[in-house]
């Protein structure tokens, strides 16, 4: 009698189970997680270095421009005081003392473009020529500081200088070679070539006088220095200008 084989246990499933595969999908979101937080960590060390070298950069600029404006200021007030006896003295020189006074002035570069301006202003016989060679000394240490304050000479439209001022403005806006104040020296020769005595935009040297208004012969001086100094600055850019293109072109020194 043959004996019945008992029937076989049927394979094991190899599939895995969904418990299983949610564990394993959370098992590689953790294993991202710290990539993505290393990712983060250092970004906010980056920025962080970043910012504190912006900070830092910013402060030494802004800083460095504090030292300068007050370095500037200490040393205009430095200025100031050094010219403060310069000035009575050349007031009150002789001819021959106000020349050596202005060229002292002169010597102290763009502070002293205004005081010598002023006394120019001031219309002592005599001393005009000393105040234009103390503002052709100052225009060589702070050339560009002297044209401006020319050209804000001849800019003025309120009377407040007289004509000998206008006068001898524009002759050193030329004698300096300063070419930026062409475009005011244009526009101020339009304004003359209209301009009455009454609509000047001078007075007369007479400060006692009421109204003072320039006389016809003084407008005209300073119309004829005017259309010079513009024909000469003019000349001066052209001559510039070919120069730099045969540069350009030809690559000549």
């Amino acid at each position: 009698m043959t004996t019945a084989t008992p029937p076989a246990h049927p394979p094991a499933s190899t599939a895995p189970s969904v418990a299983d595969r949610l564990a394993s999908i959370e098992k590689r979101l953790d294993g991202l997680k710290p990539a993505d937080k290393d990712r983060w960590d250092k970004f906010e060390k980056m920025s962080g270095a970043l910012w504190a070298v912006v900070t830092f950069l910013v402060s030494v600029l802004v800083t460095g421009r504090i030292e300068t404006a007050l370095k500037e200021r200490e040393l205009h007030l430095e200025n100031v005081k050094d010219m403060q006896e310069i000035m009575v003295q050349f007031h009150t020189a002789n001819d021959q003392a106000a020349m050596s006074s202005a060229l002292a002035l002169g010597a102290h570069g763009r502070y002293a473009a205004v005081p010598l301006i002023q006394e120019l202003q001031a219309g002592i016989v005599g001393h005009r020529p000393a105040a234009e060679a103390g503002l052709r000394a100052a225009a060589a240490i702070d050339h560009d500081v002297v044209c401006q304050q020319l050209s804000g000479v001849v800019g003025n439209r309120t009377r407040l200088y007289q004509f000998e001022v206008h006068e001898s403005a524009t002759r050193l806006l030329a004698d300096l070679e300063c070419v930026r104040a062409i475009d005011a020296l244009a526009r101020y020769k339009d304004r003359l070539r209209g301009a009455t005595p009454a609509t000047a935009p001078f007075t007369g040297v007479n400060f006692q006088a009421s109204p003072n208004d320039p006389a016809l012969a003084d407008l005209d001086r300073v119309r004829t220095q005017a259309q010079a100094a513009l024909t000469a600055l003019q000349s001066v850019k052209d001559s510039t200008d070919s120069g730099t293109l045969w540069q350009r072109w030809f690559g000549g020194s």
